[in-house]
């Protein structure tokens, strides 16, 4: 007959124990720190921000990337440094791709802005020589 496999002892935990009564990951927890540390163990992936209103996907510490920036720089959350654009999506019709320059997504942007002016830009020594 098989033994009875202990699970780890911490809150919530379900996984097998091995050592003092804890799984690995939870050992390692009271070995460095003496306590468990909830605090420092990741989310789960899929998870949304945690700030309110917003509905990016987690990256760190609960967060989307632009939020925690923000606290990765400021210590804190930085409402007031965050712009507001009037513009959401791609100003060419049928186009529903995110703003990103002079009220193009950043395909059109290239093809229909960038790109021709670059194109002149080559095209002006070449006249100017002939």
């Amino acid at each position: 007959m098989k033994a009875l496999r202990e699970i780890c002892a911490a809150p919530g935990c379900g996984r097998e124990a091995r050592t003092a009564g804890y799984c690995p990951k939870h050992y390692q927890q009271m070995r460095r720190h003496g306590r468990l540390t909830p605090e420092r163990e990741y989310q789960a992936r899929g998870a949304i921000c945690t700030v309110e209103g917003c509905d990016k996907p987690q990256v760190a510490k609960g967060l989307c990337f632009r939020h925690y920036q923000q606290v990765r720089r400021y210590g804190r959350l930085t409402p007031e440094r965050e712009r507001s654009y009037g513009r959401t999506e791609c100003c060419v019709p049928g186009c529903n791709e995110p703003h990103s320059s002079r009220g193009y997504c950043k395909r059109h942007y290239m093809s229909e802005y960038y790109l021709p002016r670059q194109r002149a830009l080559r095209a002006l020594p070449e006249a100017a020589g002939a």
